[in-house]
This record gives C-alpha cells, structure tokens and sequence, in this order.
C-alpha cells in the first residue's frame, strides 16, 4: 500500500539561493521500505550528473510500464517503448533521477524538418495519484517537469549542430547580411554580434530553443495543463544521456528547493507524485506523441 500525502503548504523560502515566496513544499508520510509499488527516493553523499556513476546502484530500480497517450493530439496510441527503468537519489540539496530505457535507434539530430528526436521527462507535482497532475496539472495544480532531450545532449558534447551536421557537403557563398563573415565561420553567435538577429525569428524572440550555445542537456518546466507547457527562468536543471548497448541511460538533476514562482520544493522525508515519459525520434514522436506511464507514482523522499 502507497501512503498517501498529506496537505501540501505554501512557503517562503529564504536565502539569495531561493528567489521569491509562495514556493509549494511537498510534504506526506513515508511508504513502508519493502512497498514495491511506490519509488523510493535514496539519500547519498552527493547526487552525481554522470549516469554511469556507480552511486545510482544504491538506488533501487523502478520498472515502470508505458503506455498510450489518448488525452491530447497529436495521441500516440501505440507506444515505440513500452518500458522505462527508474532510480532516484538526493543528497539532502539535489536530487536526481536515472531513467533507463530500450531503443534501437539513436535519433539526436533534428536540423532537418522531418528528423524527431529520442528524449525523456519526469514530471513533478505535489498531492496523491489520480490528481489532476496526470492531466499535466491544471490552474491549481501546476506540475513541473525535467525534459532531456538527445539533441541537446549532442549540442552540449559537441557543439551547436546547424546544417553542417545535416549537410556536410554543403556550399555556400555568403550569408546575407554578414557579408564579412566567411560562411564556414557563420553562426548563431555571429548574428547577435552583427545584431542581425531579425533574420533568425527565434534568437530575435528570445525563444529557449533557439539559443547560439548549451550547457545543459535537461530542460526545466512547469505546466497547468496541456498545451501549457512553459520554459521557468532559473534554468538550473542539469543531468546527461549516453546510449547502452540496447538504448539510453539518462540522469536528470535539479535542486530541492524551489527557485521560480510556482516551483515546486521537495522535502528530505516527504513524497509528492511523479510521472515518467518517453519519446522515440524513429517512432516520429514529438509534444503530445509520446509513451507516459500508464499511472503517476508516489515517491518517497528519504529523511
């Protein structure tokens, strides 16, 4: 049996590390240690961005079934991976989570229009299974989220990948209107330098995905539902992926305490409810195409 949370109350968090009050702490009772329906979350020494540290094997595994996403378009009814393994650890100021799942392909390149890329996500939400957090929360209910994403994973390991990585044989004589810049020499960077950035819709508006350069790999979000999905100022998530013999090993990492307005900070000794996705660039998924688990878990924060 999964113990069910207690209330959740609103706090202010205090300290030049935390900004701002209103911080949702998630507060509830502990599972029983050999409950084998709920995830435990482990304490360590120190939370590791490696996923091939050896301190996740003190965490026990979490095999958690995925399945169709029929709530919102574009639905994905039948799921290119069916299965995903979890760990969770913290070290009293991280936490972490190691997701381990099978796919054949890699697909961490997405320049060309109709390329879709492997990634992963855990959604955190305060309250008990069956809330409104597997909806992707709602007005009241606002979930956050840790995405990695395998494009990004290459961008950080090897720099910003543009045409040259789709194309490699391209040629190019100039881009206007760096008439200046040699065009092998030609990217993001140097449009904001020339202040030429109106020729590149996304860097003009300021758009997270269309950033020159990446350190790292996980995203950090918070929804209210579908279709709300928003990129949270503090962007201090951090984490790594890295493809096994038979798919991707990924670790996502962010701090306990809550940073952003409508952040949620976990509690050493609480729980809150979580939910785990997959996507499958050779399965085309993208947004709403995607594996989620078929339910949200409770996870035991150690003390």
């Amino acid at each position: 049996m999964v113990a069910s949370s207690s209330a959740i109350s609103r706090r202010t968090m205090i300290g030049g590390a935390v900004a701002g009050a209103g911080s949702l702490a998630l507060a509830g009772c502990a599972t029983d240690e050999n409950d084998a329906t709920g995830l435990h979350m482990f304490r360590v020494g120190r939370t590791p961005d490696d996923p091939n540290a050896d301190v996740w094997g003190l965490a026990q595994p979490f095999e958690i079934d995925l399945g169709p996403q029929d709530m919102a378009l574009p639905m994905r009814l039948d799921p290119a991976v069916t299965t995903v393994r979890v760990r969770a650890l913290h070290d009293g100021t991280t936490m972490g989570f190691l997701m381990e799942w099978t796919d054949e392909d890699t697909n961490d390149l997405s320049v060309r229009v109709d390329e879709y890329r492997d990634a992963c996500a855990v959604m955190i939400a305060e309250g008990t299974p069956g809330d409104a957090a597997r909806t992707m929360g709602g007005a009241d209910l606002p979930v956050n989220l840790l995405h990695w994403k395998a494009d990004w994973q290459r961008d950080v390991d090897q720099g910003r990948q543009g045409l040259d990585a789709a194309y490699p044989n391209r040629a190019v004589d100039v881009y206007p209107p760096l008439f200046d810049v040699a065009p092998a020499d030609v990217d993001i960077d140097a449009y904001v330098e020339h202040g030429a950035t109106n020729w590149l819709p996304g860097v003009h508006a300021g758009n997270p995905i269309s950033v020159g350069s990446r350190t790292s790999p996980v995203e950090k979000l918070v929804a209210f539902g579908f279709s709300t999905t928003t990129h949270l100022p503090t962007q201090n998530a951090g984490g790594a992926g890295m493809r096994t013999s038979t798919g991707w090993k990924v670790c996502l990492t962010r701090p306990l305490a809550a940073v952003d307005e409508r952040e949620l900070s976990v509690l050493p000794g609480a729980s809150f409810t979580s939910a785990f996705t997959v996507w499958s660039g050779g399965g085309r998924d993208v947004g709403s195409r995607k594996a989620p688990s078929r339910t949200v878990h409770v996870v035991t924060v150690a003390p």
